[in-house]
């Protein structure tokens, strides 16, 4: 999405392929990643969603058509794929460090493994996050990563800190900014205040469990 929304005036098309209803909406909810799916399609990007890549054709080395589960066949000159992540910890696999079964590091509030001396912290660690009631969290950010790195260092210093920050990120389209702070994971009931509908776009989603 916010390469899409960079491009907007660089490409002559853009599309965007998606495998949820709506961006976004495995973070902000469907109500919101409406909106931000409104804010590109008002800028003439079109969007398929509830769909995947099948196919990547192309002439020597050069992509030329993306073939999607629908059938669809999109011409594409370029052709950018947000796969995710997975943990690089495969040079753990056979030692004592704890890992859980997606193979992200155990660790507790203050960034200590289960083996004694040894630290984890950034993108690799599965930590007790404080405003989720300490459950066990992985948080691929790096304000996370940041928060994390320096309450290791204290603890390995033997200055006992725990890590107590709230996540946050944020996201830019169109020079409008979405930021989110907390762990909504599992909120039953979105709220919505203020002005979403229209082309101002200032609102406030408070996501209650």
């Amino acid at each position: 999405m916010e390469v899409a929304s960079y491009m907007i005036d660089k490409a002559s098309t853009i599309t965007v392929v998606g495998s949820s209803e709506m961006p976004y909406q495995n973070t902000l909810g469907r109500e919101v990643g409406k909106i931000t799916m409104m804010m590109l399609l008002e800028k003439g990007v079109r969007f398929y969603m509830n769909d995947q890549v099948m196919e990547i054709k192309g002439v020597n080395g050069q992509v030329k058509e993306v073939v999607l589960k629908s059938g669809n066949v999109i011409t594409a000159d370029v052709l950018i794929v947000g796969i995710g992540s997975i943990p690089n910890s495969e040079y753990l696999q056979g030692t004592k460090i704890k890992m859980n079964s997606k193979n992200f590091v155990v660790v507790d509030k203050f960034m200590r493994t289960n083996v004694p001396d040894v630290f984890c912290a950034g993108d690799l660690a599965s930590f007790p996050l404080a405003v989720a009631k300490n459950q066990l969290v992985n948080i691929g950010h790096w304000q996370m990563a940041q928060a994390q790195g320096r309450i290791a260092a204290l603890n390995m210093l033997k200055k006992t800190t725990e890590l107590t920050s709230v996540p946050y990120y944020w996201t830019v389209l169109l020079s409008r900014t979405i930021r989110y702070a907390g762990y909504g994971e599992g909120y039953t009931e979105l709220i919505m205040k203020g002005n979403y509908e229209f082309e101002e776009r200032k609102f406030l989603a408070l996501y209650i469990k």
